[in-house]
């Protein structure tokens, strides 16, 4: 175990002992704070994140372009900080934060017993609503994750996703275990929007094209799995509003390639239409543009 994760642990355990002494609550509203002080002491990928918006949202000067850039950093503070207190919250304090603005679809839909993916993206509380959505549902999910590059934080945050009875599918083997959990009549939770592969297909995000990938696509088309998209709107009040919608499979086009393409695209359009509402909570701070 290298000394640098050690170091980077006890820092990252320290903050997470502090924000359980304060509450879920005050830990939200710190980030007012700290959050100024990130932005102009310590900017990290400043430049990608006003970039990215300055891309997105070109009728902003650049004023509005810097003040939105702030609030996104009080914003990803936020979802970041919500992780790391989450293994301290109780199902009830969780429960009275999520709300779901039409949760008799959704239920319909998945039953008790029928498989579907839960397609989101990183925006809004995507971390805190992702990790608890069995509470909301009363259902088990398998959730798609990347281990981080510190075990130590990557162990913690992996049972802070796994504390209110979801489980974790680790990438790398992912498509085994989504198939066999699909089979079985789970439900899948992933986020869908990583930038893909240099070689791959674009897709029209913000009127650019950027790279996607198509897997939840493939699976779903492959499995006959319903798709049901979720943004995770963060309210005033820092509570969430699930706003769920089933990914329409219907007139696609008969080549194979062109379903893929054209399910991904219904996806991303709809998650472009809840950035545009709150174009502070999405996650700008990767070069979605890059190629």
């Amino acid at each position: 175990m290298r000394t640098k994760y050690k170091i980077e642990f006890f820092f990252f355990n320290s903050f997470a002992k502090i924000f359980k002494l304060i509450g879920l609550r005050r830990t939200r509203q710190s980030t007012r704070i700290l959050s100024y002080f990130l932005y102009y002491a310590v900017p990290v990928r400043k430049k990608v994140v006003l970039s990215n918006l300055k891309s997105a949202f070109p009728g902003l000067n650049d004023n509005e372009l810097n003040r939105l850039a702030r609030k996104n950093y009080q914003n990803i503070l936020i979802t970041f900080f919500e992780l790391m207190i989450l293994p301290f919250c109780s199902e009830k304090e969780i429960e009275s934060e999520i709300s779901i603005d039409n949760v008799d679809l959704i239920t319909e839909i998945i039953g008790q017993k029928d498989p579907a993916i839960i397609l989101t993206g990183h925006f809004g509380g995507w971390e805190f609503c992702m990790s608890s959505i069995t509470l909301k549902l009363g259902r088990e999910f398998s959730l798609l994750a990347q281990p981080q590059s510190n075990p130590l934080v990557s162990d913690y945050v992996m049972k802070a996703r796994e504390k209110f009875g979801n489980k974790i599918i680790l990438s790398g083997i992912s498509v085994r275990k989504i198939y066999e959990t699909i089979k079985k009549g789970g439900l899948i939770g992933v986020a869908g929007d990583q930038r893909g592969h240099y070689e791959g297909p674009r897709f029209s995000f913000f009127g650019r094209p950027t790279a996607l990938y198509t897997g939840t696509a493939s699976i779903a088309l492959k499995m006959d799995c319903p798709v049901i998209m979720a943004a995770f709107e963060r309210q005033k009040d820092f509570s969430y509003k699930m706003h769920l919608e089933e990914l329409d499979m219907n007139n696609l086009p008969e080549d194979q390639e062109a379903k893929l393409a054209e399910l991904t695209q219904r996806y991303i359009t709809f998650l472009e239409k809840h950035i545009k509402k709150n174009p502070e909570q999405y996650f700008w701070m990767h070069k979605i543009w890059k190629y």
